[in-house]
C-alpha cells in the first residue's frame, strides 16, 4: 500500500479587508479632522508661560490684528453656514448658495454686514479683498455675530486671539463685550515661553 504524502500547501493571505480597513481609517480621520483656522493676516501672539489648551472643537475665537481690524470665526462649518443664515435675517440679506458654500469653507472673516456679500463674491472668484473688520462697539455687529454663534451652539467656547501689538482699549472692548453678554468665561491665545527665557 503506497504511502500518503504531506503535501504542504502555500499559505494565502486575503489582502482585501486591509486594504478595505485602511481606507476605513483614511476616511474617518479625514472626516473627524479639525484643521487650524485660516487668518486673514500674520499675527505675533504674545508670550506667555501658561500651558492650559484651546479646546479642539467648539470653539469660537474673536481675533484683533496690530492695526485694530477685528475678525471672527467658528471652527465647524455646518455651523457657519448657519450662522450666515441668522446673519441673513438680521440684517435682511439674500446669500445664494454659492455664497453659502464659500462662507462655510472660511477660517476667519473681518468685514461689516453691509460688505459680506462683495466679500463672499470676491472669494468666489479669487479676488482679493481688504477686510475693514467688523464694527466693534455698543451697538457694533461682533456682539450680534457673538449672540447668533451661542444661538447656534449654546456649548461653545470662546477665546480671544491678540496681536502682541494690538492696543489695550480695543482688546478690552472686546473682552466687555463678552462680559455684556454674560460670557465670564473665556481663554486668552498666547504663545507658550520656555520658563529659562522668561529669566533672561
Amino acid at each position: 500500500m503506497p504511502k500518503l504524502r504531506n503535501i504542504r500547501k502555500k499559505p494565502k493571505l486575503d489582502m482585501n479587508p486591509m486594504v478595505d480597513m485602511a481606507f476605513l481609517l483614511v476616511s474617518f480621520f479625514m472626516m473627524t479632522t479639525t484643521f487650524k483656522a485660516e487668518l486673514p493676516e500674520e499675527l505675533r501672539i504674545p508670550p506667555s508661560s501658561s500651558e492650559i489648551k484651546l479646546p479642539e472643537k467648539g470653539l469660537c475665537t474673536v481675533t484683533l490684528g496690530a492695526g485694530g481690524t477685528v475678525y471672527f470665526s467658528i471652527d465647524n462649518k455646518f455651523e457657519r453656514k448657519r450662522l450666515l443664515d441668522a446673519a441673513g435675517r438680521q440684517y435682511g440679506i439674500s446669500f445664494t448658495e454659492k455664497q453659502q458654500q464659500a462662507f462655510s469653507l472660511i477660517g476667519a472673516f473681518g468685514v461689516p454686514a453691509a460688505e459680506l456679500e462683495a466679500f463672499l463674491d470676491a472669494r468666489l472668484e479669487n479676488r482679493p479683498y481688504e477686510q475693514s473688520g467688523i464694527p466693534l462697539g455698543e451697538n457694533g455687529e461682533l456682539r450680534q455675530w457673538i449672540l447668533s454663534a451661542r444661538m447656534i451652539n449654546p456649548r461653545l467656547r470662546f477665546a480671544v486671539n491678540a496681536d502682541a501689538e494690538a492696543k489695550y482699549p480695543e482688546i478690552n472692548e472686546i473682552i466687555e463685550t463678552f462680559r455684556d453678554l454674560n460670557i465670564t468665561r473665556f481663554n486668552i491665545v498666547t504663545d507658550l515661553k520656555p520658563i529659562h527665557a522668561a529669566a533672561d
